[in-house]
């Protein structure tokens, strides 16, 4: 992904969330300098990736329970993986399981769990 493209999807993101760049900027600790390079197109590249990926992490912990189970749902059956080998993919205990089906956990818990199926399934 070419900085353009990244700087695209993180205004994309800050529209999404209207997160201002000031905003954008504390969240990841860019200093004065580096909001100049940054703004001139002259950040090293992982200055965008870590930015898109802090901006991807904010707006996954923006959505509600069930939009993330969709999106695992998604995940799941885009990996052509089982309900019950996504569940431990995502280390659901059982005594927690009818909640996390139903939407009732905190929505760290679903972002987790996405981000496990992701990790071990992209490949796919």
């Amino acid at each position: 992904m070419t900085i353009n493209e990244m700087l695209a999807e993180i205004k994309s993101y800050q529209a999404k969330l209207h997160l201002a760049d000031d905003y954008l900027f504390n969240i990841v600790e860019f200093d004065p300098d580096e909001i100049k390079a940054y703004y001139a197109g002259t950040a090293p590249e992982s200055a965008y990736r870590q930015t898109l990926t802090q901006i991807k992490r904010l707006y996954l912990l923006s959505l509600l329970p069930a939009e993330l189970l969709k999106r695992i749902n998604e995940a799941r059956e885009g990996a052509g993986v089982s309900e019950a080998d996504a569940f431990k993919t995502m280390a659901i205990d059982d005594d927690k399981l009818a909640d996390f089906k139903a939407g009732n956990l905190p929505t760290m818990n679903y972002v987790t769990a996405l981000n496990a199926l992701q990790a071990q399934y992209s490949h796919k």
